[in-house]
């Protein structure tokens, strides 16, 4: 229905309204306004008056709209145009349709219903070691021991499952894997904070605010503490300001720091024994890592790593992208203590308090639990590299079937489209190309800039000679993979396409033998850095039980399934078999 000058207009919920002023390429400040994950840019001098005058009111009449003008009234057709298609995207609402507001009182039940009530606490420990491949198999749909945890699970990760002391697991209602996550009854309420969270039809956790807040002079000084640990290795290349990435390595080494006590070899601590300190210092660091993990990925053709950050920066963010909005709930914190606790972190403010036990006796041994950190992120950067690579190699043989209807199963399975649908955590900002290379620049500089703080401990190199491959070995190897592909696929015309698909296996499981020597040797200095056991060879499975979900189809499975080609692999060895004939790669 065409709008009418005289109906009134409203901004529903109009507390979810925030906005920022951005630089113009001129120097000029730009009103960018932010309505949940609609964003409004008002960068055109005529318009400008309008986004100011939206940002101060509530209810209007649509032609009154025409006055928000510093020249001229704007005509009816161009008002209305613009205010139809803010009703479109319900940032605006006829008064018509005014619905009855949100009641405070709302009752929420004491349950998410995600999990049955009497589901056993389990977590990665040390203290039980033995049970790490069922958790894993289970949550994964892939075993692995403890010696080899971190492949699999990401450092920052590791501790979510874990009870602490006050009765509550690390991650809250965002355990990963769901399989350990307990659904522990909590006070939930409607969240009457203003910003992106304001009255979401998802409620906040009121039970993990009041354990936060009876925490919140400690858990700042625990994070101050921390900082101060991991800045003394990792300086700021720019004293006046942190980059996205060396934010993010204060978040990841916190974040490996609670779940190191739960699983080094000497000492671990049982799970619900979890000191509450470092639990809450965990729960409030992880969002900032959630902020720093996307400024990285922010830009399509280059990394956001070296991005000057802010708590400010962090705020705005939070805001712009809706990070306070989980897929179980909203943020319980207070803006005011969230803006204390960011400037803490960064630096810009004081902890109130000098917390005892301090963070370092609280995890015994404080250099080591960083060391866990940084080995750990290194070990994530070779698996996201190797398969961002792998991901542009199986893009490589689609475009090798671009002209072609060869009515076979490995078209069918080459050709398949790869999105979250299947492959859950698939970032599809960007086209599958450009997210893999960005994921291989993110990782090399994560890699190197960890390497820099672990003088003495780890090789030089960079990931990308770490994974430098041979090039006369990859034609040999192609070849004889030519022969056995034609042999499979023994129609002529089908000639040009075993060519790159032998060119593209080799490679591929090339990378992965770099990948898993690479992974293996930095693995097992993590292992000897906590005194924990080493874990079983790594195969080929291991590398893929992390990277499926992000990249998309294994080779190896796509060649058993599309020509009854079979490959296994580990550090070593390739071996690929099509009926009697077998053929082992090494480098």
């Amino acid at each position: 229905m065409e709008l009418q000058p005289e109906e009134v207009l409203f901004i529903p919920k109009r507390k979810r309204m925030t906005h920022s002023r951005v630089k113009s390429e001129a120097g000029q400040d730009v009103l960018h306004l932010f309505y949940g994950e609609i964003e409004l840019i008002f960068d055109e001098p005529d318009i400008a008056p309008m986004g100011e005058k939206l940002l101060a009111v509530e209810r209007f009449r649509a032609d009154e709209a025409m006055t928000w003008s510093n020249a001229e009234p704007h005509s009816w057709e161009r008002v209305r145009e613009l205010l139809e298609s803010l009703l479109e995207v319900n940032m605006l609402k006829r008064a018509s349709q005014a619905a009855a507001p949100a009641s405070a009182t709302a009752t929420y039940p004491a349950r998410l219903g995600l999990a049955p009530e009497d589901r056993e606490p389990r977590t990665y420990s040390g203290a039980d070691a033995a049970r790490c491949p069922m958790h894993t198999q289970e949550g994964f749909g892939h075993a692995v021991d403890l010696g080899n945890l971190e492949v699999l699970v990401p450092i920052y990760r590791v501790a979510h499952p874990a009870l602490d002391t006050d009765g509550r697991q690390v991650g809250e209602n965002n355990v990963t894997p769901r399989t350990l996550f307990l659904d522990l009854p909590a006070q939930r309420k409607l969240c009457q904070y203003p910003g992106s969270r304001y009255q979401n039809e998802l409620p906040m956790n009121q039970t993990a605010l009041k354990h936060m807040s009876k925490r919140w002079p400690e858990l700042l000084s625990l994070s101050e503490q921390m900082r101060t640990a991991v800045t003394a290795r990792m300086p700021p290349r720019d004293p006046a300001a942190l980059q996205a990435g060396e934010l993010h390595f204060h978040a990841v080494c916190q974040l490996a720091a609670v779940g190191y006590v739960m699983v080094r070899g000497v000492d671990p601590t049982p799970n619900g024994q979890l000191d509450g300190g470092l639990a809450a210092m965990f729960r409030l660091i992880d969002g900032v890592r959630l902020v720093t993990n996307d400024i990285l990925r922010h830009q399509e053709h280059q990394h956001g790593c070296e991005v000057p950050v802010t708590a400010q920066t962090i705020l705005d963010w939070a805001e712009r992208y809706a990070v306070y909005n989980g897929n179980f709930g909203v943020c319980a914190g207070p803006p005011g203590l969230i803006e204390e606790y960011v400037r803490t972190l960064v630096g810009e403010l004081a902890a109130p308090i000098q917390a005892e036990p301090s963070v370092g006796e609280r995890l015994g041994d404080l250099e080591a639990a960083i060391d866990y950190g940084l080995l750990g992120q290194r070990v994530e950067c070779i698996v996201r590299y190797a398969g961002s690579a792998q991901g542009l190699l199986h893009d490589r043989l689609r475009q090798a079937f671009v002209g072609h209807t060869t009515g076979t199963r490995l078209q069918e399975l080459v050709e398949a489209p790869i999105t979250s649908a299947t492959y859950s955590m698939l970032r599809e900002d960007y086209p599958l190309v450009s997210t893999f290379k960005l994921e291989m620049s993110v990782s090399r500089w994560l890699f190197g800039r960890a390497g820099e703080a672990l003088p003495g401990k780890v090789d030089g190199a960079s990931l990308d000679e770490i994974m430098q491959l041979d090039r006369d070995a990859l034609a040999a190897a192609a070849g004889a993979l030519g022969d056995l592909f034609a042999a499979a696929l023994p129609d002529p015309a089908l000639a040009p396409i075993c060519r790159e698909l032998a060119a593209v296996t080799a490679e591929v499981f090339a990378i992965e033998r770099r990948a898993l020597r690479a992974v293996g040797a930095t693995q097992a200095k993590l292992n000897e850095r906590i005194q924990r056991a080493p874990g079983r060879p790594l195969t080929g499975l291991d590398l893929v039980a992390y990277n499926r979900p992000r990249t998309g189809p294994p080779l190896a499975s796509v060649l058993a399934d599309g020509l009854g080609v079979t490959v296994t692999g580990d550090a070593h060895a390739t071996v690929v078999r099509h009926g009697d004939r077998s053929l082992t790669f090494t480098d």
